[in-house]
């Protein structure tokens, strides 16, 4: 018996080890650029998540805001070459972001001859994992599409080549698969999902509609059709976390009616609180109170199916699936919505990307499947249930961190 207490503890402190690293990161650490040529100048325009300038030394030596900052280090950190002669910095200015992000613009200006390479070194000394993509776009056209790392060299930039649909599938289907293994709330709800379905074959109806949803969404708000608070998205995806938790808590033990009761009064707690503190506005309070009516209810719904409609369950999962999915969706979306993209060009990327997901997704649930299936007679209750304790142990995390701050 103890030889069995250790290899689950050892199970679950590697299973808490991969989903606690990096525990801000709805996405991992990347920025986006786009830079357009025009003759002997080159303009590029970065952006960042708000969370990532926060590393900057700069922040805690000085008043600058994060964009004053991330510009000061920006302007220092990249540089553009005309051969082995490099390029003034003709301006640098601070443009207007979406919530979450900054954005800088850095305009060179190569006297002699047209820029051949470009050097950046952003937030990498910084964060050695973080990962920057970029366009390059001449008289209008799409050149260069790159996903620079620590260990890359200096960008050469090609007039001549154009970049080709089957170019931009393929680096966004890389693209994709990277975004869901460094997407660590994505992970951790996958996770929640396996819990509950607790079967193959109904892990399989879940997932179908969690890819469904999110695949949805992903088109419909990276085409402008679906507009959202991406603060709020991620404020909810912590909370799909939570759900799936307590969910599979209600399942297992008999305390389903206070297990409720409490997640639905700690919902609406927090949104009060952080309406108190200035933190969320009315309309977002309403959101809120919008989650702890839903909780009850599909909670409820929930305990009424597994006692009188065991079979139909799967349903009930594919349809919380679907609706989550599509929750996740509009978190995938902000990725591709900074970069740069627009609705004329939007096909090939937004596929590469998405089967990309599908690809990683597939990848992860499929290895947890197997590790179970030889794992299975030491993975039994309580590592579960001390499982979903960390899930929503997680999901508050998020939930409470994206709400106040």
């Amino acid at each position: 018996m103890t030889n069995r207490l250790i290899i689950r503890s050892v199970i679950f402190i590697i299973a808490w080890s991969i989903m606690a690293t990096n525990l801000f990161a709805h996405n991992k650490s990347e920025s986006y650029s786009n830079w357009t040529l025009f003759n002997n100048d080159i303009t590029g325009i970065i952006t960042i998540p708000s969370h990532e300038v926060t590393r900057l030394p700069l922040i805690t030596q000085s008043n600058n805001s994060l964009s004053s900052s991330f510009l000061e280090h920006a302007v220092d950190n990249v540089h553009v070459f005309s051969k082995q002669t490099i390029c003034s910095l003709g301006s640098s200015n601070i443009l207007k972001a979406s919530e979450g992000f900054i954005r800088v613009e850095l305009q060179f200006n190569c006297p002699q001859t047209p820029p051949t390479k470009i050097d950046y070194r952003a937030i990498f000394e910084l964060s050695p994992s973080h990962s920057h993509f970029a366009k390059i776009y001449h008289q209008g056209q799409l050149i260069s599409e790159l996903l620079i790392n620590n260990a890359s060299s200096p960008w050469e930039i090609n007039t001549r080549e154009t970049m080709k649909k089957n170019q931009s599938f393929g680096n966004f289907f890389v693209l994709g698969i990277e975004h869901i293994l460094g997407g660590y709330d994505h992970l951790a709800f996958l996770f929640g999902i396996l819990l509950v379905a607790a079967s193959v074959k109904r892990s399989i109806i879940a997932i179908t509609g969690f890819t469904i949803g999110h695949s949805a969404s992903l088109f419909a708000a990276t085409a402008g059709m679906v507009s959202t608070n991406s603060r709020i998205v991620e404020i909810v995806i912590g909370f799909t976390i939570m759900l799936m938790a307590i969910e599979y808590s209600n399942y297992k033990n008999n305390t389903k009616l206070l297990l409720t009761n409490s997640f639905t009064i700690l919902l609406i707690s927090l949104g009060v609180a952080a309406f108190y503190f200035g933190k969320i506005s009315t309309r977002d309070l309403i959101c809120y109170f919008g989650l702890g009516i839903f909780s009850y209810s599909y909670l409820n719904l929930c305990k009424i199916s597994y006692s009188h409609y065991v079979k139909n369950t799967k349903y009930l999962l594919l349809i919380i699936a679907l609706l989550f999915g599509f929750v996740h969706g509009l978190g995938f979306a902000g990725f591709l919505s900074e970069t740069g993209m627009t609705s004329s060009n939007i096909l090939w990327p937004l596929l590469g990307f998405n089967l990309g997901l599908e690809f990683g997704q597939i990848c992860i649930i499929s290895l947890c499947w197997i590790i179970y299936y030889y794992a299975k007679s030491l993975i039994k209750e309580p590592l579960p249930s001390i499982l979903s304790g960390g899930l929503f142990g997680l999901g508050f995390f998020w939930f409470l961190t994206r709400t106040f701050t």
